[in-house]
């Protein structure tokens, strides 16, 4: 008689990619003015750090912040801070409200914490407190996503996984098949352009993890500490009648998965000129506009 042996094993989070998760929390800001201010945190959670945007409104108007922080799904808190104004819309309030930093622990069903922060002149801020009450989601960003289940027959060869090699340093300015450039600290690319302008469109061409840029031109700024995204934000450059001149991107944060890159496609009219920028933290890549007589 035959004997089969089914073995159940987990592999661990270490072995798989890590998967994300994105939450909405709706809540409550109660300042210690007595103000309170609807708070909604729209957030992608991957391995226990969290990336996304904070909303404090009212009726009229809101604001928008940059956010990052972890989570820690043992013990059921969530820290976080507002790193950055995206939009504000003058929220009227007696209160002295700066970038927030936010403490929570989830207990008897709501997220709570206190919120404090203060100016970078260590003048203080108003203090206040956040509430969140939507469960279902709050619960959904302390689930844990790492477990599998794969089934093992004893006595065959489970299939290995092919190794992927390890990527050779790059050192000089690649063409891919689809025509897209690598650039980095130290790798240029040089174009010579016809049209008196250069049409720029940036995004995140991989998974957003809340990388921030800056681009420059002839080194002043024509976009800002801007988080990429899956939408492509729009631009045009303004070219002197001759010279040469240089288009930089500047990291200004990682992320949560470094390093920072940026998907760019340049127009010169009806030609379009595929860029990938990649660089650690304060590193910038240029890119060199050779403008034709």
């Amino acid at each position: 008689m035959k004997y089969y042996f089914l073995a159940v094993v987990v592999l661990f989070s270490g072995f798989v990619n890590a998967q994300s998760t994105k939450v909405m929390l709706k809540g409550t800001l109660l300042m210690a003015t007595g103000e309170e201010f609807p708070y909604r945190l729209e957030l992608t959670e991957s391995n226990n750090i969290i990336t996304g945007y904070s909303y404090t409104y009212d009726e009229r108007d809101e604001a928008k912040t940059v956010i990052k922080g972890k989570v820690d799904k043992q013990s059921h808190k969530l820290t976080f801070k507002e790193t950055e104004i995206v939009s504000s819309h003058s929220v009227f309030t007696k209160a002295f409200m700066c970038l927030l930093q936010a403490s929570l622990e989830y207990r008897n069903g709501k997220l709570v914490g206190p919120a404090t922060n203060k100016q970078l002149d260590n003048t203080s801020c108003t203090e206040g407190k956040l509430t969140f009450t939507n469960t279902s989601e709050i619960e959904q960003l302390f689930s844990s996503h790492d477990p599998y289940d794969v089934e093992i027959r004893m006595g065959e060869k489970r299939k290995e996984e092919p190794v992927a090699a390890a990527p050779k340093p790059v050192s000089v300015a690649v063409e891919e098949p689809t025509g897209t450039v690598k650039i980095t600290e130290g790798i240029e690319k040089s174009y010579d352009w016809l049209s008196d302008s250069v049409v720029v469109e940036v995004w995140d061409g991989g998974r957003f993890d809340g990388d921030i840029i800056s681009i420059l031109f002839d080194g002043k700024p024509v976009l800002a500490k801007y988080v990429i995204g899956k939408q492509k934000k729009r631009f045009a450059i303004k070219l002197p009648a001759t010279g040469v001149h240089s288009v930089a991107v500047l990291a200004e944060d990682e992320g949560s998965d470094p390093p920072n890159t940026a998907s760019l496609a340049l127009y010169d009219g009806q030609t379009k000129y595929s860029v990938l920028a990649y660089n650690n933290k304060g590193q910038q890549s240029f890119i060199k506009i050779r403008k034709a007589k």
